[in-house]
């Protein structure tokens, strides 16, 4: 295989590439920026020599761009095969809700990699190009909500008046929401169980079957 450009098939990316990505993750989760990042240290984590990473990509913001999108492919491959074994829409968003729970560890990285949407950094615009393509397009979380969300309509759990663009929107919005409160957990000590409870309520209430009678 030749230069990467992060839009591989994940289960044909070559073992040392998934090495390197795995390495950058792990910086981004300590908290390390994404421009103070240094190759050789990348490749020292990786278990690798410092000239590898060069024969897959040109510059070291290709590569931590690249890391990024590929584990935004991953975490997204892995929840729509998840969300797809619950049998409602309301197991499936509760899932949500104590998956980000369980890891919260993650919850800066995430929070991180959203700034990294919104900046104006040349590593930003390249990680958003990445994003935009034709073949990032199935993993695109608004796809893959929606997929999920079109069979909620199907069974009957959900409105079927509403855009669903605008749905999957709403979901996001109550997600971001408990994603806060975990984590300022540790500063204002939210009651984090009934504001998964009211998130839950609010996305029924908005966007349920019931909700479409009273309007």
């Amino acid at each position: 295989m030749g230069k990467i450009n992060g839009l591989e098939d994940i289960h044909q990316v070559p073992q040392k590439v998934r090495q390197m990505y795995e390495a950058v993750i792990q910086m981004l989760e300590e908290g390390t920026d994404a421009s103070s990042m240094r190759v050789s240290t990348i490749t020292e984590r990786a278990g690798i020599g410092k000239g590898t990473a060069y024969e897959y990509f040109d510059s070291k913001e290709e590569l931590v761009a690249c890391a990024v999108v590929y584990q935004i492919k991953w975490m997204f491959d892995w929840l729509k095969s998840t969300l797809e074994e619950k049998e409602n829409f309301q197991e499936q968003f509760s899932f949500l809700m104590e998956m980000i729970r369980k890891k919260d560890i993650h919850l800066n990285c995430f929070l991180r990699f959203v700034h990294m949407m919104t900046d104006n950094s040349e590593f930003s615009r390249m990680v958003r190009e990445k994003l935009n393509s034709e073949s990032f397009a199935d993993c695109q979380p608004v796809y893959i909500f929606g997929k999920i969300l079109q069979r909620g309509v199907e069974r009957g759990e959900l409105r079927e008046d509403i855009p669903m663009e605008y749905m999957v929107f709403t979901v996001f919005a109550h997600l971001l929401t408990y994603v806060f409160a975990a984590v300022t957990e540790e500063c204002f000590a939210p009651d984090l169980d009934r504001i998964k409870m009211l998130a839950c309520r609010g996305i029924l209430d908005e966007l349920g079957r019931s909700a479409e009678a009273a309007v």
